[in-house]
């Protein structure tokens, strides 16, 4: 097999997320080629020489994948959680919509792309593929996403006006309170009365952004649901089920 660069290796076999994540864990010392230390422009045959990352070695999956999720409510965006809530790997490791299972490799090698807040539902995509990641996350790429919002409250179109316009949110990073504009591209109303069900289209992809925006103006969030990214939409996978993404799919995300 012809050699390829270690970093490239690294993304392909989903230890990081992109080129770029490999090299930053090769610099932190913490990958290692046949139990040495690796340095950046090392080159490496996938199958002779043994890759391990601070002990564990690095399985190599051949197949790209790429696999949307429909995320139930109460499900953390993570591999481990230290307080035992329910995780949404835990729901990779059962049979997809169509009856199909992840090898432990390519279990271990998926990486989830962005992210969803505990108490929202809705579209989560997986992949091993970093330049496909990095292709919908990265902040150049402004990608629409799709929402539907139950709020408390009948939303008057002054707030819609304010909302698509820009409102200051207030939120906190590393312990500091941070101020930013937000504003969403798009709001279609399906219901007003006591409660208030929004589309809403936003590119943007800060945390809890689309429940402080619609705080701001006085509506707090009962339900929120991603239904769209992109092109892609949930459809009618059903709720805890995943299924592969196809082509024509892949095709339209990354283009």
């Amino acid at each position: 097999m012809a050699e390829v660069r270690l970093q490239a290796h690294l993304a392909r076999a989903g230890l990081a997320s992109s080129r770029r994540k490999a090299e930053e864990l090769i610099k932190a010392g913490k990958v290692f080629v046949n139990g040495k230390p690796a340095v950046l422009g090392t080159k490496i045959d996938p199958k002779e020489d043994k890759i391990t990352f601070i002990g564990g070695e690095v399985e190599t999956v051949q197949n790209r994948l790429y696999i949307m999720l429909n995320k139930p409510a109460d499900y953390l965006v993570a591999k481990s959680d230290a307080r035992g809530r329910k995780l949404v790997y835990d729901l990779l490791r059962q049979s997809s919509a169509a009856g199909k299972k992840l090898s432990e490799a390519e279990f271990n090698s998926v990486f989830n792309i962005g992210r969803l807040d505990l108490n929202c539902e809705g579209l989560l995509l997986f992949t091993n593929d970093g330049q496909f990641a990095d292709a919908i996350i990265h902040p150049r790429a402004k990608i629409n996403k799709t929402y539907i919002a139950k709020v408390e409250g009948k939303i008057t179109e002054e707030k819609i006006g304010k909302l698509l316009r820009g409102v200051q949110v207030v939120a906190e990073q590393d312990g500091k309170e941070v101020k930013y504009l937000s504003h969403f591209k798009t709001i279609r109303v399906l219901g007003r009365g006591e409660y208030s069900v929004l589309v809403i289209k936003i590119s943007e992809g800060k945390k809890r952004q689309i429940r402080r925006t619609l705080e701001a103006v006085g509506h707090k969030v009962i339900a929120l649901k991603r239904v769209s990214v992109g092109s892609l939409k949930l459809g009618e996978l059903p709720l805890g089920k995943w299924r592969f993404l196809t082509e024509k799919e892949i095709m339209q995300l990354s283009t």
